[in-house]
């Protein structure tokens, strides 16, 4: 796609519009073929209508409904399938549009004008501001930014079809009409949905699919880009290790999902290993075939004869091949890797290090018999793929509730005779017990020990399946002891000792309001533990998760970003007595109540001396294939990530931020406590529950078969408490009303006087994003159309609640905008038009799912309809999810 450098943004729009409308087309032509004129005529009445009801036309609004009420559930279904479609469609045009532009962008760019968010750019900064040669390549060479991909409900599209939308792509880029109708017309005729319920191994196979596919091409020429942007400052190229680390929540994340048991955490790794091994096979295939080198033509040095006959030691080699050294070693790694995989009697690797090793020996062979230039451009990115994808593709994290530790271990001390009621002690009591525990090696459980709950026979399969080790995160801790009883069961599978430190990092995740508040004298109280801290300087440092979700869920969505922005500096604050180094989990979703929107915006208002040089951020599943279902989009989405973080490991590197301003502070803790007040004020009122419940589709999200893990935590209680913080935000998505994101918010703002206010917004970045973030959900809500919602809603609920929930929404919007003294979206012209031209297709959508719920809760469980009801409702769901993009 070769585009011109210089477009007006009108110009990019234009291109833009001009490939939906193609792709509008060619869907129109395939339900015309495929399904009939009726379906599509239907469709094209009930879009027109649609428009009209939205520019305020009562009568169109009327007709709408009474055709939706008059619809059998296969032409709500064909309905629902042409508008959800279109969506899929013009997301496809979005991604590629970004592509173009990114392309654009990246041409234009240059050392003396560098794209704005560009590696480029933050070399030339730093340079600017005095960084010497070493000294930055140094900061660049410390850089790791962990990406950790977890699972999602609402990247519920099927493999299939995605696989239709990327080779919708493929044939626009081969501008070919033709080919381009007829994959629209096998995507029309493709079902969207699942035809069982999602399993952890599928999400594992669709979570890890951009690792192999994109990400896998994309590493060396991030890291090229890297070392140009240096040597085009500097006149100097580095040879810097790759910043990026993949890990993986995919097959063993336990925390209220029952399905990922020991057997699935194995398959997860197997699967990987067998990934990475494919990708490394072919990879050493073409290596090899380049590397054809004759003995006979280039003269060997003796130690290089020597390192290759240690490397081919008990490789078969082709008779072929013995004369072509190069092409030998390629062989013999390939044959230790496949010994991975397979039952083999020959030599493999134990760990990725060896395998790095026998990289090394061809690289420095090479460049000792004068060929620099095929180690630089054939091994060196092999090189980096072995540094950050190793022998398993992705270091899989397991994760639990703190709960189920304690259950587990109460197991193991009663059966070892050591207590026989642990989990009746109090926090301290317990960290007290452990702590004696722990000082002894001796195992609890007898020999032959069968356990008797699952807690304890799920925890302990779970650690001896675990090889791909990345860390072990602990969900809602609370205290201490949350910590040390993954200690005391590591301990019983042989994988801690006294005084020595686990092979993996034990992470905690504080989740709740009183949790973050009460971080920093956790971390304290576990770094001032000698069994802990040992373990914790062993592993060079302690890592702490921070929980986005659960927070938000817990006191709104203001007083939780202020909670999150104050437990970060008290975290540091408690661990740098100790001198450890502490570095952050960021446990952001997609949608704005869970930390969602710009990534690098994020990184760049964290608070100044808590960021350092490395940092995690989840990848949600939803967000995956916006991110990284192209190369060009996933480096770029690399490139600004790195970028933010670039900037903040310099400031913090020389002691940079300045102190907050304690008016500032003051000003923000009163707004956290007063939105928090009304948000869980709301929340605890009687009978808001019930409302929430009847007013979105949180009970059909929960048994209809959209993702493997259960929508409750416990599964034993149905509360807002025990509720999973995605599900949450996902149903209130569905009806156009983002409530995790905006109640409270108004409240919250006007304690603070708008002078105050305004210069918070221009000078303080934190205050600034969490205003931008919360601006971007609010306008994406829609309380008109959450108002057709009310037809499902006992009307005394109705009543008593939804007035509250739209002059709240009505008052968050209207502070926001005083605030920023300019409209909602002035900031972001694009999602503003993305708005405009998709809620002509959403909204039609939204009044299906309405009559829909109806249907289904008044349709008696056993009714032959049901089923067929419930499928096309999964559709309406999947339908807007597809519109918001991020909904959950």
């Amino acid at each position: 796609m070769s585009e011109p450098a210089v477009r007006t943004a009108e110009e990019w729009f234009a291109i833009l519009r001009g490939e939906v409308n193609a792709l509008g087309r060619a869907l129109g032509e395939a339900i015309r073929t495929l399904s009939g004129e009726g379906l599509y005529a239907h469709e094209e009445a009930i879009r027109a209508l649609t428009k009209e009801a939205r520019r305020g036309g009562a009568s169109a609004a009327a007709r709408l409904n009474d055709i939706v009420a008059s619809l059998s559930v296969d032409d709500a279904e064909g309905l629902l399938r042409a508008f959800s479609v279109y969506l899929h469609l013009a997301n496809t045009a979005e991604e590629r549009h970004r592509v173009r532009v990114n392309a654009a962008r990246n041409t234009a760019s240059s050392a003396e004008a560098p794209r704005r968010e560009s590696i480029l750019g933050l070399v030339g900064t730093l340079k600017g501001e005095g960084w010497s040669y070493a000294d930055l390549v140094g900061l660049l060479s410390s850089l790791r930014l962990h990406l950790t991909f977890t699972a999602h409900p609402t990247e519920t599209r099927r493999r299939t079809v995605r696989h239709h939308l990327t080779e919708i792509s493929a044939a626009l880029d081969r501008e070919s009409p033709d080919e381009v109708r007829t994959r629209v017309a096998l995507l029309w005729g493709t079902s969207e949905l699942h035809s069982l319920r999602p399993t952890v191994e599928d999400e594992v196979r669709g979570g890890l699919h951009y690792l192999p596919i994109v990400l896998w091409s994309v590493l060396p020429k991030l890291v090229e880009g890297l070392e140009q942007a240096v040597e085009a400052h500097y006149g100097q190229r580095p040879a810097l290790p790759a910043p990026v680390v993949f890990r993986s929540w995919i097959g063993g994340d336990r925390d209220g999902n029952p399905n990922v048991l020991p057997a699935v955490t194995r398959w997860a790794q197997d699967f990987a290993r067998r990934e990475v091994v494919r990708l490394y096979a072919d990879e050493l295939d073409t290596l090899g075939r380049d590397l054809s080198v004759s003995d006979q033509r280039v003269r060997l040095p003796e130690t290089l004869r020597l390192e290759i006959e240690d490397l081919l030691m008990g490789v078969a080699i082709p008779e072929p091949f013995r004369g072509e050294p190069f092409r030998c070693l390629c062989v013999g790694v390939r044959e230790k890797l496949r010994g991975l995989s397979e039952t083999s009697s020959g030599p493999t690797y134990g760990d990725a290090r060896e395998l790095l090793a026998d990289l090394k020996t061809i690289s420095g062979g090479l460049r000792k018999v004068g060929l620099s230039g095929a180690a630089a451009l054939g091994v060196r990115p092999l090189q980096l793929r072995a540094e950050v994808f190793g022998l398993d593709l992705v270091a899989l994290d397991l994760r639990e509730e703190s709960r189920a530790h304690a259950a587990a271990v109460a197991e193991l001390l009663r059966v070892g005779g050591v207590c026989a009621d642990y989990e009746a002690l109090d926090r301290d009591a317990r960290e007290a017990l452990l702590l004696r525990e722990l000082a002894s090696a001796r195992p609890l459980a007898p020999v032959g020990h069968q356990p008797a709950a699952k807690a304890l026979d799920v925890a302990l399969g779970a650690l001896n399946a675990w090889r791909a080790r990345g860390a072990y995160v602990i969900s809602m801790t609370h205290s201490p002891s949350d910590l040390l009883e993954v200690m005391v069961l590591a301990r019983e599978v042989g994988l801690y000792r006294p005084g020595a430190a686990l092979p993996f990092d034990l992470v905690p995740l504080f989740e709740t309001l009183a949790d973050l508040d009460g971080a920093g004298a956790v971390v304290a109280r576990l770094l001032g533990n000698p069994l802990f801290v040992a373990h914790v300087r062993a592993r060079g440092g302690l890592e702490v998760m921070i929980g986005y979700s659960d927070s938000n869920k817990d006191a709104g969505f203001l007083a939780a970003n202020w909670a999150l922005y104050q437990a970060q500096e008290t975290i540091t604050a408690a661990a740098k007595p100790f001198g450890v180094a502490v570095w952050f989990f960021h446990g952001r979703g997609t949608s704005t109540a869970r930390g969602g929107g710009s990534a690098g915006r994020a990184i760049a208002s964290l608070p100044p001396g808590t960021v350092g040089a490395r940092m995690r951020l989840t990848e949600q599943g939803e967000a995956l294939a916006d991110r990284y279902s192209h190369a060009d989009l996933a480096h770029r989405n690399l490139e600004q990530l790195l970028f933010h973080l670039g900037h903040a490991a310099a400031r913090d590197t020389r002691g940079g931020g300045a102190a907050l301003d304690p008016l500032w502070r003051e000003s923000l803790s009163r707004a956290a406590q007063a939105s928090s007040a009304a948000y869980r004020a709301l929340l605890g009122a009687p009978g808001f529950f019930e409302f929430y419940e009847q007013l979105t589709p949180i009970r059909e999200i929960g048994t209809l078969e959209i993702a493997s893990r259960p929508v409750y935590r416990s599964g034993r209680v149905r509360d807002i408490t025990d509720l999973r913080a995605i599900p949450w935000v996902m149903s209130w998505s569905q009806v156009r009303l983002p409530l995790p994101a905006f109640f409270g918010v108004g409240e919250g703002l006007e304690t603070i006087p708008l002078p105050l206010r305004r210069q918070l917004f221009r000078q303080w970045p934190f205050f600034a994003s969490t205003l931008d973030s919360a601006a971007t959900a609010v306008g994406k809500g829609d309380p008109e159309v959450t108002r057709q919602y009310l037809r499902l809603v006992d009307p005394v609920l109705a009543e008593r609640f939804f007035p509250t929930l739209t002059e709240s929404f009505a008052h968050a919007r209207a502070m926001l905008e005083e605030t920023f003294e300019a409209p909602l979206l002035a900031r972001h012209p694009v999602l503003a038009r993305q708005i405009e031209l998709r809620d002509p297709y959403v909204d039609p959508i939204s009044r299906l799912q309405v009559e829909l719920l109806h249907r289904y809760r008044t349709t008696a469980p056993e009714a032959p309809e049901r089923a067929r009801l419930a499928r096309t409702l999964m559709t309406s769901i999947l339908g807007i999810a597809a519109g918001l993009r991020n909904a959950g």
